[in-house]
């Protein structure tokens, strides 16, 4: 299996994320990415900015779908995730991997029906779309049918088609009748006349888009490479909150995008969804693990530490730029 995953990684690297040879002086390392998503966008523009090298990494990132990326993770064929709502899934089943940031704290997909469907009824006896099984939109999918009245198992077909931009296509040759779908994709369907059944954060609210999973192993051998990571994607996610131009830019290549208008609504609907410190509390994280238990048929008791571990997040934090200027700034008002 490892070396098959070793393959994999080998043959669909993204183009654009490679080394080059200037990198030798840094530490190789690999991030597996799930898809070419909004999520990733604050990742590649960590990469472009030169964060990742200003902490001494020199970071590859990889495409592999869905529930495949944690398994890579956990075979140590790659030493990143940011499928998070995949390495939940592995954690509530005992898998030795821990979620260390989070990108957003909500999914950021909504149900996209055929123009014809209106209603969660008309699903029955119908394909519904997915990228993976066990992958965080197979998982949603199944909650958000089970919410309405539908045995996932039963009332319908849940069909693997792959990616985003394959499961859209699927959706336009009619060979399914529903799917989840993020930004921009459900943006250009509804434009074309296809209806919006669900947002997912409706019904899932507290479930991580995109993140930073590493093993356990990780965590114990080698803590300070995690924590120049964190603290460089933390860098590019600060960078994209805060500089509007320049963030749609990266996106508008990144994902695509050829619609000027399309790629401003992207951006304004993933920031509005961005977690505040890309890290939650007690509650949100156990809401995460109920809805993944829930999912997964699992009855077992998940204590929190047993998937996340946010010290990385709060310690980047802590030491950031802007904290020490603001630390700085209010010693010298209280002490003139």
């Amino acid at each position: 299996m490892r070396h098959k995953l070793v393959a994999m990684v080998a043959f669909i690297s993204l183009l654009g994320f490679g080394s080059d040879p200037a990198s030798a002086q840094l530490k190789k390392i690999r991030f597996v990415v799930s898809a070419v998503a909004v999520t990733e966008v604050p990742f590649k523009i960590a990469h472009l900015k030169g964060f990742y090298r200003e902490e001494g990494l020199d970071v590859e990132i990889i495409l592999i779908r869905g529930a495949l990326g944690a398994a890579a993770l956990i075979g140590g064929s790659v030493d990143y995730s940011s499928a998070a709502g995949a390495l939940i899934a592995a954690g509530v089943r005992g898998m030795p991997v821990r979620l260390v940031l989070v990108v957003s704290s909500k999914p950021l997909q909504d149900l996209v029906s055929q123009p014809n469907i209106t209603s969660f009824d008309q699903l029955r006896g119908q394909k519904i779309g997915i990228s993976s099984r066990g992958g965080a939109l197979d998982l949603t999918t199944q909650f958000i049918l089970k919410k309405n009245g539908l045995d996932p198992h039963k009332d319908v077909t849940l069909l693997v088609i792959g990616s985003q931009e394959e499961l859209m296509i699927a959706m336009r040759q009619k060979l399914i009748a529903a799917v989840l779908l993020s930004a921009p994709r459900q943006l250009m369907l509804y434009r074309e006349g296809f209806k919006k059944l669900a947002y997912s954060g409706d019904y899932v609210p507290s479930y991580p888009t995109g993140g930073i999973g590493v093993t356990e192993e990780k965590i114990r051998k080698n803590p300070d490479e995690i924590f120049s990571f964190v603290k460089a994607s933390l860098k590019g996610l600060h960078f994209y909150r805060k500089n509007r131009a320049e963030s749609i830019e990266v996106l508008t290549k990144y994902l695509g995008i050829k619609d000027s208008s399309l790629a401003s609504q992207v951006y304004e609907s993933h920031l509005s969804r961005l977690s505040a410190n890309f890290s939650e509390d007690e509650a949100w994280m156990k809401g995460a693990i109920d809805f993944t238990k829930q999912s997964l048929g699992f009855s077992g008791a998940v204590p929190t530490h047993q998937i996340f571990d946010f010290r990385f997040v709060e310690k980047a934090l802590t030491r950031s730029p802007q904290k020490e200027k603001i630390k700085r700034l209010e010693e010298t008002t209280s002490n003139p």
